[in-house]
């Protein structure tokens, strides 16, 4: 019989790490891992979430995250064709990079022998924009002195799944 060990900190860190990037808050398959046991969770986690997600990310893009986030708040939770139509409409810069990081997600998942995921039946898992580090410049003011001027970049992470039915 294993004895039970209980999880380091930096074990439990891990896996509430892992269940926040795969499963936005308010989906059914958080509901689902709310009434496990941490340690189940892990396990869980180690069965099932390789084959059942696939993502893509785009990091140092030179945009703004608050800018970003407005787009990628439109796409979370919608099916994969609705999520293409309504990037292609939305008038935004950040439409097109956010574009090209969801037909990559959807190709990852679509062309990985594990997960062979059908087009019909991908949504957006979830998405979400970090802020990557800032490009930082200097501008001349009056009487020699100077202000910075930092130019913010983003890293966009988009997670699409299988809808099963």
């Amino acid at each position: 019989m294993e004895a039970k060990r209980r999880l380091r900190k930096s074990d439990r860190k891990d896996i509430h790490n892992d269940l926040r990037d795969v499963h936005h808050p308010g989906s059914a398959g958080l509901k689902r891992y709310a009434r496990m046991s941490l340690r189940q969770k892990s396990e869980a986690l180690k069965a099932e979430t390789a084959h059942t997600y696939a993502l893509a990310t785009a990091r140092h893009v030179r945009m703004s995250p608050q800018k970003v986030r407005l787009v990628v708040d439109l796409i979370r939770g919608k099916k994969l064709e609705e999520a293409r139509a309504i990037l292609k409409y939305t008038p935004h810069r950040a439409s097109e990079i956010v574009a090209k990081v969801l037909e990559s997600a959807a190709a990852n998942g679509m062309n990985d022998d594990r997960k062979n995921m059908i087009e019909d039946q991908i949504f957006v898992k979830a998405a979400y924009v970090d802020e990557g580090p800032a490009i930082k410049r200097m501008l001349p003011r009056a009487r020699g002195s100077a202000n910075m001027i930092k130019k913010r970049t983003s890293h966009i992470t988009i997670i699409v799944g299988e809808k099963n039915g």
